[in-house]
């Protein structure tokens, strides 16, 4: 049974938990396409006071309960390994960055499947996408990537593009992949004018620690904004970040 086939055969009892199944079918929709998500997803699991609730109308469902709330906060490791989506970015996110920081030409790095790419490229910015690849070695998520993408390792995509940009992404550069660190060292020397937009969690499930203590934070109140465009659905304490 696939992880999607559970979750709705586990919840089917309870109506409300419908409009998070409605919410995480709509993504799930969109990432099988594939094309970028309308929406941010709404936090899913069973808040405390959700669960009592639950849990006194049926009070022998307590295991199914809990299972449920396990299936449901784990969404986003589901999308990553079917569809090759970590960074849950959506297109009200890419509608409001557009509004917040204008045209711009980006240099994507290690860009996976390139949702961030297109949703950049989807408002009208030129867009160079990059990735190694490496990763393809161990996985078949990336068979269909939402746009182009040229076959760079990160310092050599900067090399080459870095003078004809005026911004950088990095999206959930690997915790353990001191890479991220080789990239932020090119960054300083060659190009510290460019806007370096970092989209993970600090200290966490992305990033290497020596790159979360190298890096400097920019500044920039319309990061706020950015953040609440996208939205926050589960443990992962995921911001979009300004660096230097």
């Amino acid at each position: 049974m696939t992880y999607w086939e559970k979750l709705t055969a586990l919840a089917a009892p309870y109506p409300a938990l419908r409009p998070q199944l409605t919410a995480m079918a709509a993504v799930r929709e969109a990432l099988a396409e594939p094309r970028l998500p309308e929406n941010a997803l709404p936090p899913l699991g069973l808040a405390p006071d959700l669960f009592a609730d639950l849990l006194a109308a049926h009070p022998d469902a307590y295991g199914q309960l809990v299972a449920v709330d396990h299936l449901l906060r784990n969404f986003r490791r589901a999308c990553a390994f079917e569809y090759g989506m970590w960074a849950f970015v959506h297109e009200a996110l890419f509608t409001q960055w557009q509004a917040l920081f204008g045209p711009l030409r980006y240099l994507e790095l290690a860009a996976g499947n390139g949702y961030v790419s297109a949703g950049l490229a989807a408002q009208g910015n030129r867009v160079i996408a990059t990735d190694s690849f490496a990763w393809k070695q161990e996985s078949e998520t990336g068979r269909t990537p939402l746009l182009p993408l040229e076959a760079l390792p990160a310092a050599a995509a900067l090399h080459r593009y870095g003078d004809q940009v005026d911004a950088v992404v990095m999206a959930w550069s690997p915790d353990r992949d001191p890479n991220d660190v080789h990239v932020l060292q090119v960054l300083r020397a060659y190009f510290p004018h460019l806007k370096f937009f970092v989209i993970g969690e600090r200290f966490g499930a992305t990033d290497s620690r020596l790159f979360w203590q190298l890096a400097e934070f920019v500044p920039d109140k319309r990061l706020l904004a950015l953040n609440r465009a996208l939205g926050r659905f589960d443990a992962v304490n995921e911001r979009i970040y300004l660096m230097r």
